[in-house]
C-alpha cells in the first residue's frame, strides 16, 4: 500500500469510527443532549482531533442520518423489485417501511429530526451552499421519494389508483400518514395489545388495506 494510500485509509478509518461512536451516543441520549464533549470522550480523542474530521455535531448528526435513509433506501428498492402476487407495490413499499420502523427505531428518530431541521424540499441550484453529508441526505430522501413516486404511478397507470392528484402529491399524503401511524405506535408500543385490543402490526395493515381501498375512489 502506498504512503498517501494508507494516509487516505487510516482517515476513512478514524472518521468512520468518530461517527460509530457518534451514532451510539445520538440512539443512547439523542441528538439534542448529545454534546462534542462526549463523543470526544467516548473516542478517547480531544475535541480538536474530531474537528480535524468533522465541522461541527450537526455534521455528524448527518453522517448518521445518511446511514439510515441509506438502509431505507435499500429496504425500499428491494420490496420494489420483489412485489408478492396479489399486492400492490403500494402495499409492499408500506412494508418495507413498517419493518424500517420496528426494526431501527433509532434511525426513525433521528431521520425525525432530520425531517423537521434539515430536510429541504424545494429545487436548489446552490448545490455549493450545503455540506458533503447534507448533500448526500438531501439525495438519499430524494431517492426515497422517487421509488415510491414511481411506484404511485405504475398504480395510476394500471388504474389500481384513481386520482386527479399527480402521483408526487399522492406521495407526500402517503408518507405524511405512514410517518404519523408509525409515531403512534413507536410511541404506545408497550402494552399496545393490551390497550387497543389489537397488535401494532395487524393495526398497520389494517391501516394499509384502508389506504389501499381509499386510493381506488377518485379525488
Amino acid at each position: 500500500m502506498k504512503s498517501i494510500d494508507r494516509k487516505t485509509w487510516e482517515k476513512l478509518q478514524r472518521q468512520n469510527r468518530i461517527i460509530d461512536i457518534s451514532q451510539e451516543l445520538f440512539f443512547q441520549k439523542g441528538y439534542e443532549a448529545t454534546t462534542m464533549e462526549d463523543i470526544a470522550r467516548a473516542a478517547q480523542y480531544n475535541q480538536r482531533t474530531i474537528y480535524l474530521y468533522f465541522k461541527d455535531k450537526q455534521e455528524l448528526f448527518l453522517a448518521v442520518v445518511l446511514r439510515g435513509l441509506r438502509l431505507l433506501n435499500e429496504m425500499l428498492k428491494e420490496a420494489s423489485n420483489n412485489s408478492r402476487p396479489g399486492k400492490t407495490k403500494v402495499h409492499e413499499l408500506g412494508k418495507a417501511y413498517f419493518d424500517f420502523f420496528m426494526k431501527h427505531p433509532d434511525y426513525f428518530d433521528l431521520i425525525m429530526v432530520y425531517e423537521s431541521k434539515n430536510c429541504v424540499y424545494y429545487k436548489n441550484d446552490g448545490e455549493h451552499e450545503y455540506g458533503h453529508y447534507k448533500t448526500e441526505c438531501r439525495k438519499a430522501a430524494d431517492e426515497c421519494s422517487e421509488i415510491i413516486t414511481v411506484a404511485i404511478q405504475d398504480g395510476i397507470e394500471n388504474k389500481s389508483i384513481r386520482t386527479s392528484l399527480t402521483s408526487k402529491q399522492v406521495m407526500l399524503i402517503l408518507w405524511g400518514q405512514i410517518l404519523g401511524i408509525m409515531q403512534i405506535i413507536l410511541m404506545r408500543k408497550s402494552h399496545f395489545e393490551e390497550t387497543y385490543e389489537i397488535s401494532h402490526e395487524k393495526l398497520f395493515f389494517r391501516f394499509m388495506d384502508l389506504i389501499e381501498r381509499a386510493l381506488l375512489i377518485e379525488i
